[in-house]
């Protein structure tokens, strides 16, 4: 089968002072034509990091240190400079997280706009296409719009700004970094439904970034659960739901008040994701796993196909087989 991007073996690497920081760690994953799949779990697990890899985006002190990021086929993983600018944008478009430290504060949002348009468009015609993305998006008044400054506009409002920036070239994969981030549940809602409207309508395919369970549940064909820098968990939406096989993903879904069934105990997960400068031998979950055993203190478990298309890394994830009853599985 051919997919529109595949992350092989991903290894990208920070520099901090004197120490070498494994954010990602040998991530692998595929994306078909026109599936969104998501990125799970919590802050620092190396989500964003592995969407800055794909599209080359990483800070001065990070570089991919191993594995491939494949765009139809073609090995984009250490282009040259130029030749990463016809791609990005053009091919694979990005939403960060924050509008307000991505959207440049001195700069009108229509001038933002047009700088992610073609060279070879005439100013009238930027102008002119600037203010259809703006419609695009669902901004009503778009020319008032574009004369306006980030400061001046809603947090829904910069977020939608963003995602016509990401879609000015017309790309077919779109990155989607914690796109509701600091929004209210309303405006959440609007973005996310938004997203999914565009995506059909572009006929695009998208990673969409998140640490809520919920919003992934709707929107997401196959997901993938990060922890510290790995893949903990991976299969199509329905079965992480109906049977999740790692400890990790079983705690985030037991923590959310919408995935457990009337009745059933709410429960958090224990303690705080571990340092990456000082990670713990074995499994790194293993301080906070309600299953660990001694191994899992000295081996990493690798990760393992269950049953078609669900992996997980586990020592012990025939634990869970009983426990899907208490997630709902369609929710």
């Amino acid at each position: 089968m051919e997919y529109i991007l595949s992350v092989k073996n991903l290894k990208t690497d920070f520099v901090d002072g004197s120490q070498i920081v494994h954010a990602v760690n040998d991530v692998s994953f595929d994306i078909r034509e026109g599936e969104t799949f998501g990125l799970i779990g919590e802050s620092g697990c190396g989500k964003s990091a592995t969407c800055r890899s794909i599209i080359g985006l990483l800070k001065e002190n990070g570089k991919i240190a191993g594995g491939q990021v494949l765009y139809r086929g073609r090995d984009i993983t250490h282009l040259r400079f130029k030749e990463m600018q016809k791609i990005r944008g053009h091919e694979i478009g990005m939403i960060f997280q924050e509008p307000m430290t991505t959207l440049n504060p001195v700069v009108k949002i229509g001038v933002q706009l047009t700088e992610s348009l073609s060279g070879d468009m005439s100013k009238e015609d930027k102008k002119k296409r600037a203010a259809e993305l703006l419609k695009l998006v669902g901004i009503s008044d778009a020319k008032q719009r574009l004369e306006a400054y980030p400061h001046q506009l809603s947090g829904g409002m910069r977020q939608r700004v963003m995602i016509a920036i990401a879609l000015a070239a017309g790309p077919k994969l779109l990155l989607a970094d914690e796109p509701t981030t600091a929004l209210d549940v309303t405006i959440q809602d609007q973005v996310l439904k938004l997203l999914m409207k565009l995506k059909q309508e572009l006929k695009m395919s998208m990673i969409l970034v998140t640490h809520d369970l919920g919003v992934a549940a709707q929107t997401c064909d196959h997901i993938a659960v990060m922890y510290a820098g790995q893949i903990v968990e991976k299969a199509p939406v329905k079965t992480i739901f109906k049977s999740p096989r790692n400890p990790y993903t079983y705690g985030l879904m037991c923590s959310l008040p919408s995935s457990v069934k009337k009745g059933s105990k709410l429960l958090q997960i224990e303690g705080t994701p571990p340092n990456l400068k000082a990670m713990p031998e074995g499994c790194p979950f293993a301080p906070r796993c309600r299953y660990c055993e001694d191994i899992c203190h000295k081996k990493m478990p690798e990760l393992e196909e269950i049953s078609p298309e669900h992996l997980t890394r586990c020592h012990f994830w025939k634990k869970l087989e009983n426990v899907q009853s208490v997630v709902e599985g369609d929710s």
